[in-house]
């Protein structure tokens, strides 16, 4: 399934496949984002698949919110198709859903 990235009240739904295919659209339009804004929410709720590239580029868009000094909220801790690869990595520490 194609990724696709959309809007919905300032929440940005990630929606479909987050693999190593997609991850540079999402590596830049979040960075371009954090650039711009000082809070961000990502919602994984609809990815229906991800893979260790996927991680790995949260795991970059964490550390440059948090470099930068910005509100980073990452929701979808309830997709039970991807908690298990973020559990695996060491990774869950990125969801922040408390906003």
């Amino acid at each position: 399934m194609k990724l696709q990235i959309i809007n919905t009240s300032g929440t940005f739904e990630v929606v479909g496949n987050f693999t190593l295919d997609n991850t540079e659209l999402v590596k830049n339009h979040f960075n371009y984002l954090l650039d711009h804004y000082e809070e961000v929410v990502i919602s994984l709720k609809k990815v229906k698949k991800m893979d260790q590239k996927g991680i790995k580029v949260l795991k970059e868009i964490y550390a440059k919110a948090n470099r930068r000094s910005k509100i980073l909220f990452v929701l979808g801790r309830e997709n039970n198709k991807i908690i298990d690869l973020f559990k695996k990595n060491k990774a869950t520490y990125i969801f922040r859903e408390n906003y």
